[in-house]
Order: C-alpha cells, then sequence, then structure tokens
C-alpha cells in the first residue's frame, strides 16, 4: 500500500466512515494517476513568507525523473493546512526564512490529524542559519503540534541516507547545521527539519541553470543535496521498506564499495 492510499484510508476514519459520493471525491488520487510523486507545499500566513523558493517543485521533479524511474510532477500543489484536500497528499513541504505569526487552532489540529493519519512533514529553513526568525517560529510551533516533544537529530543509520542513494553528509544551499532534525512516530519519522535551505541548492531559474551557488562546498555541496532530495522523496513514498531484512546484505555491499 502507498503512503498516499493509507492517508485517505486513515483520513476517512478520521471524518467518519459514512463519507458519501461527494465526500469520497476529497480522497481521489491527486490531479492524475500519471504521477507518483507531488510536491505539495503549505500555504500559511498573511504574505508571501511560505514561499521563498517558487519553482523548486519544478526542479524537483526533473532531478527525480532523470535520476529515477519515479514519475514526478512538476506542478506545486498549494495547500492550506485547512484544506480538505490536504489528505490527498502524503507528502507536504514547509519553508520560509522569515519569522512568521502563529497557526491557528484549526490550522494546528488539521495538521496534527493529518500527520496521525500517515502523512510526512519536510520543514525547510530557507535562510540556512541557526536560530533564523523561522527557526524560532517553527520550533514555537512544534511545540503545539507535538506537545511535550523535542526535534531529535535523525541518526546516520535511519532509512533515508539510504533508500536510493547512500548519503553520510547532510548539506542544502548552507552547510550551516550537520544533521536534519526529526520527530518520530513508532518506526517511522514523521515530520524532517532542514536548516540548511535544501530548496535553495537545487532551485533553478528560468532556463537550466541553479539560482544560488551553495556554500561554502560548491558543487559538489549541491550533488550531497540532490541525493539527500532524492532519497527524502523515496523514504516519504516507501518508508522503511530499506530497513527489510532482505536489503540489509546488499546495502552493506554497497557501503563496503562506495567510493570514498
Amino acid at each position: 500500500m502507498k503512503r498516499r492510499d493509507f492517508v485517505k484510508i486513515s483520513a476517512a476514519s478520521l471524518f467518519g466512515s459514512s463519507l458519501g459520493k461527494s465526500a469520497w471525491a476529497q480522497f481521489q488520487e491527486p490531479r492524475t494517476k500519471k504521477y507518483d510523486f507531488f510536491f505539495a507545499q503549505a500555504v500559511y500566513g498573511k504574505n508571501l513568507n511560505w514561499n521563498p523558493r517558487p519553482s523548486v517543485a519544478r526542479s524537483l521533479a526533473s532531478i527525480v525523473s532523470s535520476r529515477t524511474s519515479v514519475p514526478a510532477s512538476p506542478e506545486r500543489v498549494e495547500i492550506k493546512l485547512t484544506d480538505k484536500e490536504l489528505f490527498s497528499y502524503p507528502f507536504l513541504y514547509l519553508s520560509g526564512q522569515d519569522a512568521f505569526e502563529p497557526f491557528s487552532d484549526e490550522e494546528i489540529q488539521k495538521l496534527r490529524r493529518w500527520i496521525d493519519a500517515g502523512g510526512f512533514l519536510l520543514a525547510d529553513d530557507a535562510m540556512g542559519e541557526p536560530d533564523s526568525g523561522f527557526d524560532q517560529s517553527f520550533r514555537r510551533e512544534l511545540s503545539r503540534i507535538f506537545p511535550g516533544e523535542k526535534l531529535n537529530a535523525v541518526p546516520s543509520d535511519h532509512t533515508v541516507f539510504q533508500s536510493y542513494y547512500l548519503v553520510d553528509k547532510v548539506a542544502g544551499r548552507k552547510a550551516a547545521v550537520p544533521n536534519l532534525w526529526g520527530i518520530d512516530r513508532g518506526d517511522l519519522t514523521v515530520l524532517m527539519y532542514s536548516q540548511n535551505d535544501l530548496a535553495g541548492a537545487i532551485e533553478q531559474g528560468p532556463g537550466s541553470s541553479f539560482r544560488f551557488s551553495p556554500e561554502p562546498g560548491g558543487e559538489a555541496q549541491r550533488e550531497m543535496a540532490i541525493r539527500l532530495w532524492v532519497n527524502i522523496v523515496f523514504y516519504a513514498l516507501c518508508a522503511n521498506y530499506k530497513k527489510d531484512l532482505i536489503h540489509i546484505p546488499f546495502i552493506s555491499e554497497r557501503r563496503k564499495h562506495r567510493p570514498k
């Protein structure tokens, strides 16, 4: 079962099992069956704080489609946290670079329900600096979504670092923080947070050139970010399938022969 199918079924249980035909339409396949991955982005606040990297969905789709067999939609899906359509998308991206106003109680409730239903949230600080305005606001909202819980560093043996590429370094447009942060539910990580502006490392301008030069590592750092993005997409789609015992010998063999 794909994660998005699980979200649809779980959403039905959250909203009641007696959904009529019109209500079930909310949980149909998003947009078109042509694609397996959709880049849904959270729209929040009263201005464009939520949209620091407007073309990242198109850039990511190009990368995923060229490097893997996963068809990725080049269209960004803009989702307000109170939209019922949220439950049609198992992946949600939340970004910004400035401080923002607190979410409404309804937004907090809906986002918590979506996560409980099986959704995966990727948060990305576009400022790429510790303790930025976005970082402070995002951590404030996390304390409301996950009361009493703390972000933990995602361990180096986590599935996200081996779901497609073997990744041993974390970076984006910046390399300010050497790890991802996460919150787990059982054996699944339901939220990951990057403070390195992951989107800035891969976003392309009107042509095919990248908008930003990664600092301080240049193109080698961009490649690390690209591989991490691909792995995150695979984790969002497939969760912990690479932790199945059948995969462990193959992963160990790849690690032995990986170029230094």
